[in-house]
Formats: structure tokens, sequence, C-alpha cells
């Protein structure tokens, strides 16, 4: 057992809160980077694809993307359990398609260090649940085990947004908070590479037909600058007045769609929908 988990048993609440500000230099995202983090992650829910699924247990149901928390069983060292979440990682991006944004995060009551991640593609429970164990216990973690001698349930919750409520209240909770981590537990957040090529829309001013951007301007909110002023408007309300405009958006946002909602990696789906949560 490892002196931080001994601290837990042992101390009381406030005492073992004490134990680790004394022990840890901890260190958070700064304002910038829980901006970045959250820019990215809206991104991948806005530009993954919903798709539908059949299951034997809940019948037919839509996914655009899932949310996942992955813990350790009592008493495993944080150098394994980082090394097993870089190995799922692995799996996540190799085997399983999937492009995510992930956050590494210590337990505001129990000080246990979990990962947070958004993924755009579908994997069973009892996949990430064998996986997710296997890859713990060959880092020698060992399973808690049931009075009948059987290992407990796998640490994990998977959860699937039905709004678009939903998916702005996961990432401003668990992915751009500035949570204490330890400076041995390395990067604090990290994405799919393949996220970083969802650049920017950049049209040129003068290609722009006028009267739709005068007609953005009066119905929508308008934020000036000293170089640049910004026009917000729901896309919705954009297609209906801004066809041209909209249509500008709607390219990069099919091409951008293509790029990260990668083919499915299990066989029992069904189809693909073109309908998102937007």
């Amino acid at each position: 057992m490892s002196v931080n988990d001994q601290a837990c048993t042992q101390l009381s609440k406030e005492d073992y809160t004490i134990f680790l500000m004394e022990t840890r230099q901890n260190r958070k995202l700064n304002p910038a980077q829980s901006r970045r983090i959250k820019k990215i992650a809206n991104k991948l829910s806005y530009y993954t694809k919903v798709r539908s699924f059949e299951s034997a247990k809940s019948g037919t149901y839509t996914m655009k993307i899932a949310f996942l928390t992955l813990t350790c069983p009592e008493g495993t060292e944080e150098k394994a359990a980082i090394k097993a979440f870089n190995y799922f990682l692995d799996y996540l991006r190799r085997t399983a398609n999937c492009v995510y944004v992930w956050k590494k995060e210590m337990g505001e009551s129990n000080g246990k260090l979990h990962f947070h991640i958004i993924l755009n593609n579908f994997i069973p429970y009892y996949i990430v649940s064998w996986k997710w164990k296997r890859l713990l216990i060959s880092e020698g973690v060992v399973w808690p085990l049931k009075a009948d001698g059987t290992h407990t349930d796998s640490h994990y919750r998977i959860e699937l947004p039905r709004s678009k409520k939903l998916v702005a209240h996961y990432i401003a909770k668990y992915m751009s908070k500035a949570y204490d981590l330890p400076r041995g537990c390395g990067l604090i957040t990290g994405h799919s590479a393949i996220l970083d090529d969802l650049k920017e829309l950049d049209i040129n001013y003068d290609e722009l037909p006028r009267d739709e951007i005068d007609a953005l301007v009066k119905t929508s909110k308008v934020i000036p600058g000293d170089f640049v002023t910004l026009i917000c408007c729901d896309l919705l309300h954009c297609k209906k007045i801004a066809p041209l405009i909209n249509s500008a958006f709607q390219a990069q946002y099919d091409r951008f769609s293509e790029l990260i909602s990668l083919p499915q990696k299990f066989k029992f789906v069904e189809q693909y929908s073109k309908e998102t949560l937007n």
C-alpha cells in the first residue's frame, strides 16, 4: 500500500486534505488552457455524426458522443493507473476507431486519480470493462474480490447524452474546470491529433454577399472589436436569411464530419443518420 493510500485510510478527511496539500506540488489548467480544451471538446461533439444502433436490450437508439469515466480499485498506484490509461488511449485510437478528448482528475473526496473521456464511436460496455481491467491487472493492480471469490464490477461509467444541454454541462463540469493535479501525473488533458485539423472557416469578406451580411447584423448579436467583428447567429437562422453564407458553413461541416466520424468497429451498427444534435 502506498503512502497516499495509508494516509487516506488512517487520516480524517480534513487531515487527509492537509496531507495532500503538504506533500504534493499541484498544478491546474490556466484560463487559456480551460478555454482551449472546452473548444476542442465542443468541436468533437459538433462535427461527429449521429449514428443509430440496434441493441437486443435497449432497442433502437442513437449516439453522437459518449462520456466515459475510468476509475481504479483501492490501492492502485498512480504510476500504474497512468500507464494503463495510456494503453487504453492506444486501444481507442488504433482498434476502436475513436476520436476523443480526455482529462485526468483527482477525486475531491478521496484524492484518487481518475480519467474522463469524451469519445465519438460506440464501444459496448463489456468491451470497456474487459479492456480496462486487463490493462490495470497487467500493470500489477490486484483486483478486489467479492465474498464468493469473483471479481468486483469493473471501474468505469458510460453515459450517452441526449441533448446539447447535457453535452455542454459535461464539458463545463469535467473537461474545462481547473482541478488540481499532482505534477507527477503528467499532462492534465489531451485529445486526438486529428482534431487539430478542424481549423476555423476562413472566408474573404469581399466574397460574401453584402445583403446577407447586413441581414445577419440586424438579426443577430454583434460583438465589435478593433480588428474583428463577431456576428453570433444560429446556423438554422443563418440558413433562412443567408443561404449563400450558410452553404459555406455546411460544406465545412460535411468535410469535417467525414474526417472525424471514423468507420464503426463493432458489427451491430444498423445505419448512419445525418441527423445531428445541433
